[in-house]
């Protein structure tokens, strides 16, 4: 099992199919194929199901994988450790947010982590926070930014703030004309209402679905956006609704000139904001930095600590 081998199986098992992992790889889809024939008479076993879309992985696949991810977490924390020693503070770090997080923080935190660490490359990625979450698990991100709840899984989940999730409405809307600002209300007082609703892969999104399903309802979605600032300042003009993370509400005082807000009963927000990176991860002197830029109080495991520099 080598390295190339390695980037090969596991491209596949992402992607779900041959010929897409050989777009992703840019090589040639026989190349990749001969890749499978050839690791699989290695181990003498088959790796992947034949025949079904996306591919299906064997028992014997399972077990490879397993292994695989486990070998490219050593190497590449072995790559980290030896950089360190080599060159103290220059390196990359592939850091994942969604696009309003961006907007919230990197003004912030960019401007003092590039102060200490220039030679350090911040490789950004956005996204849902749900996408976000995979990538880490995949290991195409070393650190990440999202909201999500914290499970039992490869991950460290390193809690930076607890969110709650309000009904923001315009003040021409008929829930608004009947219901006063900051009441809570049952979703379904908004079940006529036009929604602004973020894409699939947020996490909002995923307890807006949740909240529909449960109360039976489908109220109309008048457009769908990656962006809650473009959700929330279109709610008052568009004369509709956005169920929002309060937090982004409290920061744009001038949505509340076009529109009201109420706490939505029985919404139980398991899902906070948290700082994600993987249990098995070498953290460098300038990832830890980056964490606590985000999170001051962020302290390693003292087996994990290592001197300042």
């Amino acid at each position: 099992m080598n390295e190339r081998q390695i980037k090969y199986m596991l491209t596949i098992f992402r992607e779900g199919s041959i010929s897409r992992a050989a777009e992703v790889l840019y090589v040639s889809q026989p190349s990749v194929s001969q890749m499978v024939r050839k690791v699989e008479e290695e181990l003498r076993a088959d790796l992947f199901v034949r025949h079904t879309n996306p591919l299906v992985l064997t028992p014997a696949g399972e077990c490879y994988m397993q292994a695989a991810r486990a070998i490219q977490s050593v190497q590449q924390n072995l790559d980290r450790q030896l950089e360190e020693i080599r060159l103290g503070t220059r390196g990359s770090i592939r850091l994942g947010m969604p696009l309003q997080r961006s907007l919230e923080l990197l003004p912030d935190i960019f401007p003092r982590f590039h102060a200490r660490y220039p030679a350090v490359n911040l490789k950004l990625t956005e996204s849902g926070s749900d996408a976000l979450e995979t990538m880490l698990l995949n290991h195409q991100l070393d650190i990440a930014c999202l909201t999500t709840s914290a499970k039992t899984n490869p991950l460290n989940y390193i809690l930076v703030s607890r969110e709650e999730l309000v009904l923001l409405a315009s003040k021409n809307t008929a829930l608004a004309g009947r219901v006063e600002d900051g009441t809570p209300i049952d979703i379904r007082e908004a079940e006529e209402e036009a929604f602004i609703s973020l894409r699939s892969g947020h996490s909002t999104r995923i307890t807006q679905d949740r909240l529909f399903a449960d109360a039976h309802i489908s109220p109309e979605i008048l457009f769908e956006t990656e962006s809650v600032e473009v959700a929330k300042h279109a709610a008052g003009p568009c004369q509709a609704v956005f169920l929002c993370p309060k937090n982004y509400i409290d920061i744009s005082p001038e949505v509340r000139k076009t529109c009201v807000v109420y706490p939505v009963v029985g919404v139980e927000q398991g899902r906070h904001f948290y700082i994600c990176h993987r249990k098995d991860q070498y953290l460098t002197h300038y990832m830890v930095e980056l964490i606590r830029l985000l999170k001051p109080d962020f302290e390693l495991p003292r087996s994990e600590e290592f001197p300042e520099s």
